[in-house]
């Protein structure tokens, strides 16, 4: 499943207060600590990131000591499980790189994920509880869980999804055009993983995140130190292509500038050739989604996109743009122009009508709000 996948199953048990612990694997770097840190905030959950690989099992399970009278034991649990009156009602306890953990650690781990509570300590119960962890061939320290620990997860593989990351964590969080552009662009290298390389670099979307905050200090990938720390991140090969994408592109504006209207659109027509293939890039799920499947916030950037096509200058490139997307889902974008009130593209419209393929006498003013109803 992609990580949108996993937030929407994580959410749903939250939802509907439903206590099933949930496991989510995937490789290195995907985004699944960071999605349950975005759902912690969504709901008002505070999330206990409990990082297993890095605990002894008494950290976990706590200590018996023996009480004032020395006739019996007392249970003392650790403090860096959830406590209802420090931490409040709802609460989710990430427990992470579970599968890197120690099988005593594991175990320490058992009862508390089984029956939600150790020695004496019982969990809040407000409480979720979700583990995460890599899988066995994602080259790292793997642990094989034991099968009655297995069995009471709720088991999902994750996998690195371009889409997912873009539009639910790229955009919503600054991370520079720069990035976003060359992803569009090469979703591929978005996770170069490949454990048979035994390269010690390679390209996750958390070492993408790190590109981008070097980016946003400072984004002139000519200077050698740049470079270096591109390619130290995502690795010599990808490192060196992106670099060389940053150069040949630096003239056009990023596509969220254009977008947002930050930018001119430039004049040559090479640059606006590319512009115009990065612009059709930029909504490339119209090759997967119906118009009723897309999300709100695809449907905002087909309408900004058709709107940046028509402000380029020279309609033919408009045009080219507008047929791009038209052959990659036309009844998407009949339904974006018809959704779409700006004087630009009515003007737009009024004097290409022909070559859109509407009707001769063009969109009358009463039809501009049927736009759709007058297309061939």
């Amino acid at each position: 499943m992609t990580i949108r996948e996993f937030q929407e199953t994580v959410e749903f048990n939250i939802t509907h207060r439903l206590m099933h612990s949930i496991l989510g694997l995937g490789a290195p770097g995907v985004g699944k600590s960071q999605i349950i840190r975005q759902i912690g905030k969504k709901f008002n959950y505070k999330v206990i990131d409990i990082r297993l690989a890095q605990m002894s099992e008494v950290e976990i399970a706590g200590l018996i000591y023996p009480n004032e009278s020395r006739t019996k034991t007392v249970w003392l649990a650790p403090d860096i499980l959830p406590n209802e009156e420090r931490d409040g009602k709802n609460t989710i306890l990430l427990l992470d790189e579970i599968t890197s953990c120690t099988k005593r650690v594991q175990v320490a781990a058992y009862q508390l994920i089984l029956d939600r509570r150790i020695g004496q300590y019982t969990l809040p119960e407000g409480t979720f509880v979700v583990a995460l962890g890599n899988r066995e061939d994602d080259d790292g320290v793997y642990i094989h869980l034991a099968g009655p620990l297995a069995d009471r997860f709720e088991i999902h593989y994750i996998e690195s999804d371009f889409e997912s990351w873009k539009y639910d964590f790229a955009l919503k969080n600054g991370v520079h055009p720069y990035v976003i552009d060359y992803l569009t662009f090469k979703p591929g290298a978005l996770h170069t993983q490949d454990p048979e390389s035994g390269e010690m670099v390679f390209a996750t979307p958390r070492s993408w995140v790190r590109v981008s905050d070097i980016l946003n200090i400072d984004d002139d990938i000519t200077k050698p130190v740049i470079r270096h720390k591109v390619i130290g991140n995502v690795g010599l090969a990808e490192g060196t292509q992106f670099v060389e994408f940053c150069k040949q592109h630096k003239k056009v504006p990023s596509i969220q500038n254009l977008l947002s209207g930050q930018a001119e659109p430039p004049k040559e027509p090479e640059e606006l050739k590319l512009l115009v293939d990065r612009l059709a890039a930029h909504v490339d799920f119209l090759e997967r989604l119906g118009p009723e499947e897309l999300s709100p916030e695809q449907k905002k950037t087909l309408q900004d996109t058709v709107l940046a096509l028509v402000r380029l200058p020279g309609s033919e490139y408009a045009l080219l743009g507008l047929k791009k997307l038209m052959g990659m889902n036309r009844e998407a974008v009949k339904e974006a122009f018809s959704e779409t009130d700006h004087p630009n593209l009515r003007k737009f419209v009024e004097q290409h009508s022909a070559a859109l393929g509407f009707s001769k006498s063009g969109p009358t003013p009463e039809a501009r709000k049927s736009w759709m109803a007058l297309w061939k």
